[in-house]
């Protein structure tokens, strides 16, 4: 297991050869190759989810330790406690 590389390892989802999931993990594996690291991608993937939250950039959990799990259902619970609800997906301007 040691001397696999993490390209080697499928993605696991309802259809693998989804062309937008085969993207994603081109991309992803892109990034790594040019020096990203997982931690790196996890910790911008948190960035995101509370940009989705609408969490202002100057707030508390902007500068908190990235979770070691970002789907923990008791963050989105926290977020909701604060008063943080996603934005529509669909926004007019």
């Amino acid at each position: 297991m040691k001397n696999k590389f993490p390209s080697q390892f499928q993605a696991v989802a309802d259809d693998v050869k989804s062309p937008r999931l085969m993207e994603l993990q081109n991309r992803l594996d892109e990034l790594q190759r040019n020096g990203m690291t997982a931690v790196t991608i996890r910790t911008i993937l948190f960035q995101k989810m509370l940009d989705a939250y609408q969490v202002p950039s100057d707030h508390f959990l902007r500068d908190s330790e990235t979770p070691n799990r970002i789907d923990d259902p008791s963050l989105l619970s926290s977020l909701k406690k604060l008063g943080f609800s996603k934005k529509p997906q669909h926004q007019i301007h």
